[in-house]
This record gives C-alpha cells, sequence and structure tokens, in this order.
C-alpha cells in the first residue's frame, strides 16, 4: 500500500468510528458509544491504559480522594446535585479500597490459633477426659462425623478443641439413653465439627467471606439512614450512595490505622468524620446530628450481627 492510500486510511480512521463506520466529532461516536481508543498497540501503553482506565489515575481520582477526605459528605451532596462528571464512581472506589482494606488484613492479622502446648489446657483435658464416653457421642452422630471425631483427638495438638470433644461426651453421658439427635441437630453437629477438624480451613474461608459481609450491610445501612433522615425526602440511592462515600473512607482509615504503628487515634478520627459527613450532607444542628450519629452507630453495630451470621453460614456450608 502506497503513502497516499496509508494516509487516506489514516485519516478516515480518524473521523469515522471503526465500530459502527459513522461519523465521529468527538473521542465517543455519537451513533454506538465507542470511544476512540486504539488497542492495537505494543504492551506497556496497553497496560498503561488498562490502569488509567480502571482506576482512574487522572484528576478526578484526584479531586474524588481529597474531596472525600477533605470535605466529609461534601462528594455526597456533588451526587445529590447531579454533578457527577468530575468525580470518579463511587462504586468503582469502594471496591479498589475495600480489596485494599482486606488484603492488608490478611497479611497483618494472624487469626490462627497458638500451635504451643497450653499447660493449663492440658491439666483441663486430663480432668475432662475421664468418664467421657466419646463412642457414644459418635453413636448418636453421622459415621463421617465419628470419624472427625477420632481425629481431632489423634491430633498431637490443640488440646482446647479435645477439652470441647470430652465435655460434650461428657454431657452425652449425664443425659441418659433417651437422648436422640433430630436431622437438624445432627447437622448443626456436623458443622461445628468440620469446623474443629479443620480449624485452619475455616478461619481462612471465613476471613475470605467477611467482604460478603460489609456488601450485604451497604444497602441496610442506606435503608436505616433512609429511616433516621426520612423528613429530608432523599431518594434511596442518594443514601445509598453516602453509605457507599462514607464505608470507603472507613476502609481507608483502618486500611492506615493497621500500617501505622499506635495507629488507634485514627478510630477516632472516623468517628469524627461521620459525624462530619451527617452534619454537611443532611444539614441538621448540632444536636440533632449527634443524636443520630450515636444512634447510627448503635444501629449499625446490630446491622452487622446478621452479616455476620450469613458469613458463618456461608463458611460452615463451604466447609
Amino acid at each position: 500500500m502506497d503513502e497516499g492510500v496509508t494516509a487516506n486510511v489514516r485519516e478516515d480512521a480518524v473521523t469515522s468510528c471503526p465500530n459502527c463506520g459513522q461519523a465521529r466529532s468527538g473521542p465517543f461516536c455519537a451513533h454506538c458509544g465507542q470511544n476512540d481508543r486504539n488497542y492495537a498497540r505494543s504492551l506497556p501503553l496497553m497496560l498503561g491504559e488498562f490502569v488509567r482506565e480502571t482506576f482512574e489515575l487522572d484528576s478526578r481520582f484526584l479531586r474524588t480522594v481529597k474531596t472525600m477526605l477533605l470535605r466529609p459528605g461534601e462528594l455526597s451532596a456533588e451526587f445529590s446535585r447531579n454533578r457527577r462528571a468530575s468525580y470518579s464512581s463511587p462504586v468503582r472506589f469502594y471496591l479498589f479500597v475495600s480489596l485494599a482494606f482486606f488484603f492488608v488484613l490478611s497479611v497483618t492479622t494472624d487469626l490462627r490459633p497458638p500451635s504451643e502446648q497450653w499447660p493449663e489446657a492440658e491439666i483441663e483435658l486430663q480432668r475432662v477426659s475421664e468418664g467421657a464416653d466419646v463412642e457414644r457421642l459418635k453413636s448418636v452422630l453421622e459415621e463421617e462425623d465419628g470419624r472427625k471425631i477420632d481425629e481431632i483427638l489423634a491430633h498431637p495438638g490443640r488440646p482446647y478443641l479435645k477439652i470441647l470433644v470430652y465435655e460434650a461426651a461428657r454431657a452425652l453421658g449425664e443425659a441418659g439413653d433417651d437422648f436422640a439427635l433430630d436431622r437438624a441437630d445432627r447437622f448443626v453437629a456436623g458443622q461445628v465439627i468440620d469446623v474443629m477438624h479443620q480449624p485452619m480451613v475455616a478461619v481462612d474461608r471465613l476471613a475470605d467471606n467477611l467482604p460478603i459481609a460489609m456488601f450485604v450491610t451497604l444497602p441496610a445501612y442506606a435503608g436505616l439512614l433512609a429511616l433516621f433522615y426520612f423528613r429530608k425526602r432523599r431518594y434511596y440511592v442518594e443514601h445509598l450512595v453516602f453509605s457507599v462515600h462514607v464505608h470507603t473512607v472507613a476502609f481507608a482509615v483502618f486500611t492506615v490505622r493497621m500500617l501505622v504503628p499506635g495507629g488507634g487515634f485514627l478510630t477516632l478520627v472516623m468517628l469524627v468524620y461521620y459525624y462530619l459527613a451527617l452534619k454537611r450532607y443532611y444539614g441538621d444542628g448540632v444536636v440533632l446530628t449527634a443524636l443520630k450519629w450515636f444512634a447510627s452507630l448503635l444501629a449499625y453495630g446490630l446491622l452487622l450481627v446478621p452479616g455476620l451470621l450469613l458469613v458463618m453460614f456461608v463458611t460452615l456450608y463451604t466447609l
């Protein structure tokens, strides 16, 4: 192809959309919506474009961070004013920060029980093992659960788990010969035995499932705000965006708290931030905002309970 034809092809690529062939006067095609990015380039350029497009590392990203951190509640107010183009997507920002939080949590927090022998536990183990009828306990369980009981007791460590088995066996012996487990009881007992049989796997999966609880809590918390501020006559989606913004900042603050020695004061910083965000976004007075701040924190703690129960159920069910 000669230089003239090549120039014509390039000119056509600039003025026409390669997807639908319609004329394009800007970075986006008015007919099909495809942008003018060309991915037929070298790998370094492609990777740079991918990072920029995924995390929006541009003026919008910086403006979003600055507004979110320095002006609590203002970013949510901008969304309610329908001024969104100047800021990054709240959902994308939440996902990025929450993933960073749970990654740091996984590498800085040791949820595993100590592996060394506990002298006090060993003494207690000797006491409770006397007279414990383990075979009778196994007889009321499923055959597979009975095998796991044997493996728990044969393990060289974990005296605290063995104590639980022997205590259950002793309690069963005291209950008498008429004791029996129905189907639901056997299911629950089986789930508990699974956790005791593989405690490290259970802990790892529990940590992996924690984001589920937090994500489920978001819409519930937004509903709580809608109830507290029903006189403001805001749409539910506005409360939801505020919830996303507050959780994003909370994840960012507690991520830093885990990384910085002596970062306990950041918890107080987050509480103050939450108060200021409520006051700026909803516009109530100092006293009324303080009352709703306290009540919403209390209610939020109660909301976490069903979320954590969901996480525990998912963890037990997948073991």
